[in-house]
């Protein structure tokens, strides 16, 4: 990365605090794999717009109130499914600038009461080095795919049920002290325990390294809320995202 480079990215993240509702925006900055559109400033506040380029699909952080020029811009160039976040205060903006783009409402929560946290029997859960020897034929592919990513950038953890993995977790993005989680459990193996497992066992692995979990559910979602609840995560925040229209294939409508 160029020295200019460099320095804008640590400029933004001085001016974006390590808490749940940056976690994404601040470990897309990190990744340095990422282009600042539009970046304004006004006293001490910046506003502008990053976009992860080293995802298949759009990703996007609207930081404050960046022209909707930009935002535009920086949804434009994708071709497949994708998001933009926003933080609450934002959304009106970010919502003009976008058209019919669908909003989906999302929670974020922080550990509580760790004691809350299950225990995790011996040999039930085990980190995945790599998918070498998983049974990814059996999986949907759109699962194969998740994990066939995940596993290049993010420890992966697999709950298991006679012999077979039925149960996913691993780091979706994480910065200098947290990580936000991401499960996925075969359908006909919901509701048994596997995703709490998961999450246990990897809650106590990222806690090695200092960093604690972030939960992100959709406020429609109630089983993921209630598992959140059940494992002791407290909500602390809210982020808002937008999804593409229908039919999207790049470029605004």
């Amino acid at each position: 990365m160029p020295e200019p480079g460099k320095a804008i990215y640590a400029r933004i993240l001085r001016t974006l605090p390590d808490i749940a509702r940056w976690v994404k925006t601040r470990s897309i900055l990190l990744s340095g794999h990422c282009e600042v559109l539009g970046l304004e400033e006004d006293g001490e506040e910046l506003s502008f717009v990053v976009r992860d380029t080293a995802a298949g699909e759009i990703y996007v952080s609207v930081v404050s109130r960046p022209a909707a020029g930009v935002i535009v811009e920086a949804v434009s160039q994708g071709q497949n499914e994708g998001e933009v976040l926003a933080v609450p205060e934002n959304r009106s903006h970010v919502a003009a600038a976008l058209g019919d783009w669908r909003i989906v409402d999302t929670v974020l929560h922080t550990l509580g009461d760790t004691a809350r946290m299950l225990e995790v029997p011996e040999g039930s859960v085990c980190l995945l080095p790599s998918l070498d020897g998983v049974d990814l034929e059996s999986l949907p592919p759109d699962l194969r795919s998740e994990l066939e990513d995940a596993v290049e950038t993010s420890p992966v953890c697999a709950a298991y049920a006679d012999g077979h993995p039925v149960a996913f977790c691993y780091v979706g993005s994480r910065t200098e002290s947290l990580w936000d989680v991401s499960i996925d459990t075969l359908e006909e193996h919901r509701r048994q325990g596997h995703a709490a497992r998961c999450v246990a066992f990897m809650v106590e692995h990222m806690q090695r390294e200092g960093r604690r979990p972030i939960w992100n559910a959709v406020k429609s979602n109630a089983a993921s809320l209630a598992l959140a609840a059940r494992l002791g995560f407290v909500p602390v925040d809210e982020i808002v995202v937008f999804l593409p229209p229908v039919n999207w294939s790049g470029g605004l409508r």
